[in-house]
């Protein structure tokens, strides 16, 4: 029997009939390491077709189209031959069979590839948990084939590339609200297990707008969602959006990844033995990966969170905000977002520091140059003179002698000392410069500097690894307390 549509003419016309599915259609959407190239390099066969004209969006066509560039595209679906599919816990019986199956080859704007499995099943939604459960693993092969190395034959990978980051979505009719799942039954679905419990201690979330109708369901779980009795369009949107939303988780983590690694790299740095280039070298290259890795979470996890900018509809819209909300995906971003500016922050501070000694640097070799230039200039503008006492015409000069006389010896051992002498007040200085250096360089890692200063500042202990009293050392024994002095007594006593 076919559910009734909301009417909105007078001839009561349904403008978007509600789904009429017998079974139960489950859709799994798996995050990979492989990456699309949007720049042409791609093979032309699999060029993104839009989901519009595989999906029904309904009203919502001409606003996803308009934003093509901002949503998932699809790179190839192909039919599977569900009686060739093997599962690792469910078995087929009379009751409960596959119907159809579907593989979904996607890309995000990010160019992330993700791999969605679409199955029809016909059986209830308690039969379909163990079914749910190889689905998430990906516990099922295809002519004896794995998931993900048919998933890797057919884009043309070499190694398979299924990564953590999955979500899974449950479609059923709902004509009546009898036919609404119970509370219970909800639980079950969405934590993939067929056990009571305590509807007090859950972290569903139900959107408001979902559960608005007598005959609409919508609850959503971090890995799970189930929506009963909404429309084709509400239920392709929601597809659309567990793509956006295992892309951004996928991509968010690899980022925290990244950015925890570059903070370990920045906070075990060693200054002691660095050359202020080698640290400015480091901190441009910590500085530059920042940049990339805060516009990379702008674009793939924060703008995909919002969808409401880009399709004016309030089903869909709710879903996606709460999944991204569900997944952890927003309260992950904000933090992530934090740490990366704090590292940016350290690495700047860091930089100005490294100028600064770069500065005093080249200050203090200024200093020495214009010394040893000052003093040979002085020393010259005197042997200038002495030269010029060879010019003159006076007895002291003698004609018959060669300039390279021995007699005029001690006068070139004084230029040559004078010489010799301002090198030498060069070098010193150098040497002065480079043993303050390194009397005010801390041999020890930054991060050791970083105890030393909580521990001066807050009254802490740092300690050098080795055991102070060891473990069968009987302790000494306490010091009697001494008796207190007695008070002072007044001059008059």
């Amino acid at each position: 029997m076919a559910p009734a549509g909301t009417p909105s003419e007078p001839d009561n016309a349904p403008f978007a009939p509600y789904v009429s599915r017998d079974g139960t259609r489950l859709t799994t959407v798996y995050a990979t390491s492989w990456t699309y190239a949007p720049d042409g390099s791609a093979d032309e066969n699999r060029h993104p077709i839009h989901p519009a004209g595989l999906l029904k969006l309904g009203r919502l066509t001409t606003f996803y189209e308009q934003h093509a560039d901002q949503l998932p595209q699809v790179l190839l679906r192909e039919r599977l031959d569900p009686t060739t599919v093997a599962y690792h816990r469910w078995e087929r019986t009379a009751a409960s069979s596959v119907t159809a199956a579907t593989l979904w080859y996607l890309t995000a704007p990010s160019g992330q590839i993700l791999l969605a499995l679409t199955l029809d099943v016909d059986a209830p939604l308690i039969a379909c948990i163990p079914l749910l459960e190889d689905l998430h693993y990906a516990d099922l092969t295809c002519d004896g084939v794995g998931l993900e190395q048919l998933a890797a034959s057919r884009v043309g990978a070499a190694t398979p590339g299924l990564l953590q980051e999955r979500h899974q979505l449950v479609f059923r009719a709902s004509p009546t609200p009898a036919d609404v799942p119970s509370a219970d039954t909800v639980q079950r679905v969405i934590y993939r297990a067929d056990l009571p419990a305590r509807p007090e201690h859950s972290s569903i979330c139900l959107p408001d707008e979902l559960n608005r109708r007598p005959t609409t369901t919508g609850a959503l779980g971090p890995y799970v969602s189930l929506l009963t009795g909404h429309q084709d369009y509400v239920e392709n949107a929601a597809f659309l959006s567990v793509v956006q939303a295992v892309a951004s988780a996928a991509r968010l983590r690899e980022i925290q990844v990244l950015g925890d690694s570059y903070t370990r790299h920045f906070r075990n740095r060693s200054d002691g033995g660095a050359r202020p280039h080698e640290r400015r070298t480091l901190l441009e290259h910590i500085t530059d990966a920042l940049a990339h890795l805060e516009l990379e979470l702008g674009y793939s996890v924060e703008t995909p969170a919002d969808l409401a900018t880009l399709i004016p509809s309030l089903r869909p819209t709710a879903y996606h905000t709460a999944l991204y909300e569900a997944m952890g995906v927003t309260e992950r971003a904000a933090k992530v977002s934090k740490s990366l500016a704090r590292l940016g922050n350290s690495a700047a501070a860091e930089l100005t520091s490294v100028q600064s000694a770069e500065q005093r640097s080249a200050d203090r070799r200024r200093v020495r140059t214009v010394a040893a230039v000052t003093f040979v200039t002085t020393v010259t503008a005197t042997l200038g003179l002495l030269f010029a006492f060879f010019g003159i015409n006076s007895s002291e000069v003698d004609a018959r002698r060669s300039i390279f006389d021995h007699a005029y010896a001690p006068v070139y051992a004084l230029i040559a000392s004078v010489l010799v002498l301002g090198f030498a007040l060069y070098a010193t200085l150098q040497a002065i410069d480079r043993t303050a250096l390194r009397r005010n360089r801390a041999p020890l890692p930054t991060w050791h500097g970083t105890h030393r200063l909580l521990a001066n500042e807050l009254g802490g202990t740092v300690l050098n690894g080795t055991p102070i009293v060891s473990a069968v050392t009987p302790l000494a024994a306490p010091r009697p307390t001494p008796a207190p002095p007695p008070a002072r007594q007044s001059a008059d006593q």
